[in-house]
Parts: C-alpha cells; structure tokens; sequence
C-alpha cells in the first residue's frame, strides 16, 4: 500500500514538474545521440512534428491577441497622453533591447560553428531572397499589406495577418457591440492557449528528440555551441539590466531597491517561468513602492503586452543563430527586414510558458520570402526550457522599471518607507 502510494505522488510530481522532465529527456537525449548517432539523427522527425503543431496555431493567437490589445484600450482614450508616452518609451527599449543582440551575436558568433547546410548538404540559396526580390525597405512594407481577409488567415504571411488585425480591431471598437464581439475573442483566446499547453505537454518528447539529432549529426561538440549561444544570450540581457539600472538612476531611483522590493514575485515567475502568475501582485507591489494607481493600472498591463524585452532578447539570438548555423547568407537589407519584424511580431507572449519558442516561430514564419528556414528551431528547441526563465525575469524588470519610470515622469510617484 506504502508501494503505491509513493508511486502514485511520484508520478503526480512528474506530471507537474515540466521543467523537470525536459531536464530528464535533454540528459537522455545526449546519451542516445553520443552512443547511437545513426539512430538518434531519425528522431529528428519527431520535433519537426512538435514544431509543426506549434506553427498550426500561429497565425490565430497572433490574430486574437491583437485584436484583444487593441481593443482592451478602450476605455483609456482619455489618458491618450499617459498611452502615447508609455508606448513610446517601451518601443525605445525594445529596440535597445534588440540592437544590444545584434551586437553580440555578430562579435561573438555562437552559431557559426554548426555548419549544418555545409554538413547536411542543404542548398542554402533556396534561403536567399527570390529573384526579382530586392529584400528591401519597400517590399518589407508591401509584403505587409493583406491581399484578402480568408487568404491572408489561412496562408504564412504573418507580417499581413498583423495588419489584418489591427484594422479589424479599429472596426470592432466603431460598433456598439463591441463587448459581445471582444468576449467571444477572449474565448478563443483562451481556447488556443489551451491548445499550446496541450501540445507543451510533449515537449519534453520533443526535446529529447531534437537535442538526440543534434548530438546525433554534429557530435558531442553541438553541446559547447549551444552552451555558447546560452552565454551570448545571457550577456545580452544582463548588458540590459546595466542600461535599465542606469536609466532608473537617471530618473531618481534605484532599480536594484525595486527588485528587493519584488524579490517574492521574482521567485515565483522564475519558478513558474510566467510573468501572468505573478501580474496581480506586482500591480500591489508597485502601488506599494509609491506608483500612483492610474499609472500602474495602465502602464504594466501594456507592458505585458508591448514590453517584453526578455523575449525580443531570445528571438533576436534565436533567428541570428539559426542563420548563422545554416550559413544563410545576410546583407543589410535581410537584417534590416528581421529587425523591423521583431519589433512588430515579438509582442502579446507573456501570458503562457513556452510563449518565446512560439514568438520565435512567427518572427522566423513572417520574415520575407521566409529566409530562415523555421525547421532550424529544431536546434534550440531541447535547450528552450532552460532559456524561458531568463526572459520572464528580463520581462518582469524591464516592465516593473518602466512603469516607475513613467510614474515620476508624470509626477504620479511618491515614494514609500
């Protein structure tokens, strides 16, 4: 009886610890690639799957949350001052954000070492902007532009499903049902995460898989490269942290005393690698710190929702990796088209674990002429889970900052004892 009762809290804890898991099958991984390459380089088969189920479900949660942003901002047209100066501010540290990526993946070039189209004999010029394509600024914009509404959400341009959306919100908040319409999106909202924490339920198959294939193909040495991909990532967003640290100082106080005062929440999205479950009780904790309540019940939320340096951090490592590990060739026309698509494709994901992989998925799905081939998250896809929690963290401060940013700024700040 004793037997079955551990038996059985064993396996509820398994069930519950994904993170866990992903850490037992990545070890597994490694060993089935060291020891039985031949093999392990079939299972490859089985995180394209995964990552085919993840793609199914891009364009709706992109469309959806869209629509659910723009139309949530409704009732603050009479802040349109507090909106115009948040979104703003967000907007520069995205783009710092990112630029502060660029700079390192192009100095320290982790993924450079994979080789993979040289090794698996893959003709990279199929990834090469199409003939008569210029890769430009202006057919970035055209590129934009949806050509019909069904079309457009069944097909892969991502970059129009975005547009799409944004004139369809502006249409919803010119009707007068415009509650009825916005509820029944929140439903399919929900709907489609559910779908992603059902398909994130195999993702530790999937890991074990794809880090088996990548052992399998490229050898014990694709572990030091993913490690230094890990490395380059983290300096990057510890290079963040300096620069929101110095922009806190320069506006009056001390992020490092903020983060004290959040430690609490900090651990727990750590440990549950989601910002959302600890949102509520950073909305108290800021009011507590001194924010006024009108800046702190609009300014996080649009965090949450435009704001999410963490993940703009990890898909700007993540596609320059995967470019780099296919030697895709890239001008400054292809990376100026995969700058201006992170910075309006990597938003709306700080809801769900797992939500920076998906991110990474749309950026790489809208990219023109689809450069970057999206089968290479197979690469990073065994060590993703390790990365989730370094960017709900970078997420979290750099929304928490923000807000008490934009609260002195506005005078709504008054600091507590």
């Amino acid at each position: 009886m004793l037997s079955a009762k551990i038996q059985s809290r064993l396996s509820h804890f398994f069930q519950k610890q994904l993170f866990l898991q992903v850490v037992i099958a990545v070890i597994l991984g490694i060993i089935v690639g060291v020891t039985l390459p031949s093999h392990a380089i079939d299972l490859k088969i089985i995180a394209v799957l995964f990552i085919r189920l993840i793609k199914m479900v891009i364009t709706p949660v992109v469309f959806v949350s869209i629509v659910l942003g723009v139309c949530a901002n409704k009732e603050h047209r009479s802040i349109g001052k507090l909106a115009f100066k948040t979104l703003i501010y967000f907007e520069i540290m995205s783009i710092v954000a990112v630029l502060i990526t660029f700079g390192y993946m192009f100095l320290l070039q982790p993924g450079s070492g994979f080789n993979i189209g040289l090794f698996n004999g893959i003709d990279v010029s199929k990834f090469k902007p199409k003939e008569g394509s210029t890769g430009g600024f202006m057919e970035f914009i055209t590129h934009m532009v949806p050509e019909s509404v069904f079309g457009t959400l069944a097909g892969d341009n991502l970059l129009a499903v975005i547009v799409l959306a944004v004139i369809f919100s502006v249409a919803i908040l010119q009707i007068e049902e415009t509650t009825k319409v916005v509820t029944f999106f929140k439903h399919a909202n929900d709907v489609f995460f559910k779908m992603i924490a059902l398909i994130s339920r195999v993702s530790p198959i999937a890991a074990f898989a794809a880090i088996s294939a990548t052992v399998g193909s490229q050898g014990i040495g694709a572990l030091t490269m993913l490690g230094y991909f890990i490395l380059v990532m983290g300096i990057s967003m510890v290079t963040f942290w300096v620069i929101v640290y110095i922009v806190g100082k320069f506006y009056g106080f001390s992020a490092i005393k903020l983060m004290r005062h959040i430690k609490e929440e900090m651990s727990i999205a750590f440990g549950t690698s989601s910002s959302e479950s600890v949102f509520p009780q950073l909305m108290n904790k800021l009011e507590t710190f001194g924010c006024s309540k009108k800046v702190v019940s609009f300014v996080l939320p649009t965090g949450y929702a435009f704001n999410l340096d963490g993940t703009a951090i990890y898909v700007t490592a993540g596609a320059i990796f995967i470019q780099q590990a296919y030697n895709i060739p890239f001008g400054f026309p292809e990376y100026l088209g995969l700058f201006l698509t992170i910075l309006i494709v990597s938003k709306g994901a700080a809801g769900i674990t797992g939500a920076g992989f998906v991110t990474l998925s749309a950026i790489l799905a809208a990219m023109p002429n689809h450069i970057i081939p999206i089968e290479g998250l197979a690469l990073l896809l065994g060590i993703d889970r390790f990365m989730s929690d370094a960017r709900v963290v970078t997420n979290i401060v750099g929304n928490t900052v923000g807000t008490v940013i934009i609260a002195k700024s506005e005078d709504e700040f008054k600091l507590r004892k």
